[in-house]
């Protein structure tokens, strides 16, 4: 009985039979019809078979994951109650600022200076200031620091977009050839400057009263 499910596996295994396919059609372990079938030589047609059966599980595993990811997000979105069915003040945005500042501002010079490469981050700055303060968009300047390989007028197109800023008020600096591949999708980094001495210090008063709630509440 074993040798003809062994000569069976062997069959299977010259058809391009994988070994999962084989345990389960002979009704043995994966690891046994491993050890029977592995030396068995196999042609064009078998390799092609098994290797197109692992295409297939290797996408198959790909949507699984991706449906599990997707899942997972689902859940924690559903649990999480941050900036959900609340109406924030001007405190709040002032401090989201503040915050977001903190982390990406410059901190020198009493110039409000924002730096970075993410248009989303920059959008989000520039709201916030414009939402909280009375902003004189005439004292709004950006600089954006570009690669050699990047069209100049086409990302002062784009910066201006992003940033509602007026494109006369941008200036350029190219970056030295440092041998680094071009970025799919870089648009370079962008700094935005605003000289208002008082929203830099009562934005730095905010971030000194949250470090200072922080470190009362033991939590630092």
């Amino acid at each position: 009985m074993k040798k003809e499910i062994k000569k069976q596996a062997k069959i299977l295994r010259k058809k391009g039979h994988s070994f999962r396919e084989i345990s389960e059609i002979c009704t043995v372990s994966k690891s046994t019809a491993s050890l029977w079938c592995r030396n068995e030589f196999l042609n064009k047609k078998a390799r092609d078979r098994i290797k197109n059966l692992g295409d297939v599980g290797r996408e198959k595993g790909k949507v699984t994951a991706r449906e599990k990811r997707a899942k997972e997000l689902e859940l924690i979105d559903k649990n999480c109650s941050v900036l959900r069915n609340k109406k924030y003040t001007i405190n709040d945005y002032k401090l989201f600022l503040a915050l977001l500042y903190w982390g990406e501002g410059g901190k020198t010079k009493h110039c409000f200076r924002f730096t970075n490469s993410d248009s989303e981050m920059m959008k989000s700055f520039l709201y916030l200031l414009r939402k909280v303060f009375i902003v004189n968009e005439k004292k709004l300047y950006a600089r954006i620091h570009l690669h050699e390989y990047h069209n100049k007028d086409e990302m002062i197109d784009f910066w201006a977009s992003v940033t509602g800023i007026e494109k006369n008020k941008f200036s350029i600096y190219n970056k030295p050839h440092t041998g680094i591949n071009k970025k799919f999708g870089y648009k370079g980094c962008v700094t935005v400057s605003y000289g208002d001495s008082k929203i830099f210090k009562e934005v730095f008063i905010i971030i000194d009263r949250f470090v200072k709630k922080i470190n009362n509440a033991g939590l630092v």
